[in-house]
């Protein structure tokens, strides 16, 4: 059997003193914590007057990746004007020397992630079309650039109290015209993953596999279940995904009207060049579904 390499990395905690050393050389009051623990801390902090978020990442010897991801997250952020994207408020922040952790700013989005309102009941279609919608005019603003963002998931997208979803967290993103991170494998999350994170086909993921993730994320909403259920045996899960085994939409969903379905269906082909193939092509297939 054909065995496949998952993205891993040892994750440095983020410590109280990186957070200060963050807080002090950004000028910054604390609000809240918005997500503690683990290798990134976000916390709501104000500067100014205005309502900010913080991300402090922890790098080091045991993530010497997270460094440059970092950096080229900030830097991805900084080159995008779009309301689908989260902003960036500030350069990157070296946090020691050697840096012990980074630390920049981001707009702050009120609202919810997708992870917690997707809910369980199934979604309308047209409640799954303004989701695929928002997702894929945020991802023509990377697409535009030559990136990738490679992690879509539930968490990574948020919807705002204006309605619309706002695409976040490109810190795995790619930049299809320059030489990207050496890892084993591709970063990802599972029941999230395209076949081009396993290298099932040739190259690495492509704008097609953002458009993959966006037909996964429909999937979910509008059947509560993922296209390629993880159930716990990940030799078994990867097979599925290499091979593009997703469940039927039209078992799960038979009340949507088949030109619907077959728009879904195309999002999660196995074959890469058989999808929509950036975030310009998909908005072109769902708005002519409206």
């Amino acid at each position: 059997m054909r065995s496949y390499q998952l993205y891993l990395e040892k994750k440095m905690p983020v410590t109280d003193q990186l957070v200060n050393e963050a807080m002090k050389a950004l000028s910054l009051e604390p609000v809240r914590a918005l997500r503690d623990g683990g290798q990134k801390t976000v916390r709501l902090v104000r500067r100014a007057g205005e309502e900010l978020v913080l991300k402090v990442v922890a790098v080091g010897s045991s993530s010497p990746d997270a460094l440059e991801r970092a950096r080229r997250e900030v830097d991805l952020l900084a080159q995008i004007d779009h309301p689908n994207v989260v902003s960036a408020k500030s350069s990157l922040c070296e946090l020691g020397d050697p840096p012990q952790g980074v630390a920049w700013l981001e707009e702050f989005l009120d609202g919810s992630d997708l992870s917690d309102i997707q809910g369980s009941d199934p979604w309308t279609w047209e409640q799954a079309a303004a989701l695929g919608l928002d997702a894929g005019r945020g991802l023509s603003a990377l697409h535009d650039l030559k990136v990738v963002h490679r992690d879509l998931s539930t968490n990574n997208l948020r919807r705002i109290s204006a309605g619309q979803y706002v695409l976040m967290d490109p810190g795995f993103a790619r930049h299809t015209l320059r030489s990207g991170l050496t890892v084993g494998g591709q970063p990802g999350t599972l029941g999230f993953l395209t076949p081009e994170h396993l290298q099932s086909y040739s190259g690495s993921p492509t704008a097609a596999s953002d458009v993959f993730g966006v037909g996964i994320l429909l999937f979910l909403v509008l059947t509560t279940e993922f296209p390629i259920p993880h159930t716990g045996d990940d030799g078994d899960y990867l097979r599925r995904v290499a091979m593009g085994e997703s469940q039927d939409l039209e078992l799960l969903r038979p009340d949507l009207a088949p030109e619907r379905i077959a728009v879904i269906r195309r999002m999660l082909h196995s074959q890469p060049a058989r999808r929509y193939l950036n975030g310009h092509a998909l908005i072109e297939a769902l708005e002519g579904l409206s």
